[in-house]
């Protein structure tokens, strides 16, 4: 299923505001609508691929919206190991783009960063 535009989106306005001013929730949402449209010709390997893609996104997004430091750095390194994962899957692929492995190097880097 692919996620929605930003301009179609309706989410609260303050809400996306404080995701927006996150920089890892704006890669890794860019980096889950790519792995949404990239065409992977095994159905089993596709669908893990697309979770944990969207996975990554939710995580971010939960831990933006944590009060806690520790309820923060909990859901990052959920999202950081989910994209660890995203990562073994395309090592499998021999075709995927060099801008989705470049979105998601910058993803795990950056969620490195907000779990120390």
């Amino acid at each position: 299923m692919p996620l929605p535009d930003s301009a179609t989106a309706t989410p609260t306005a303050s809400a996306t505001a404080s995701l927006e001013r996150l920089d890892c929730y704006r890669v890794a949402r860019d980096f889950a609508r790519l792995a949404q449209r990239f065409p992977i010709a095994s159905a089993v390997l596709r669908d893990q691929f697309r979770r944990a893609s969207l996975s990554v996104l939710t995580n971010v997004a939960e831990g933006a919206g944590r009060v806690a430091r520790a309820d923060n750095r909990r859901c990052y390194a959920i999202a950081r190991g989910e994209a660890c994962e995203c990562a073994a899957l395309l090592d499998l692929l021999d075709d995927a783009p060099k801008e989705i492995g470049s979105l998601l190097s910058r993803v795990i880097a950056m969620l490195t960063k907000l779990v120390r």
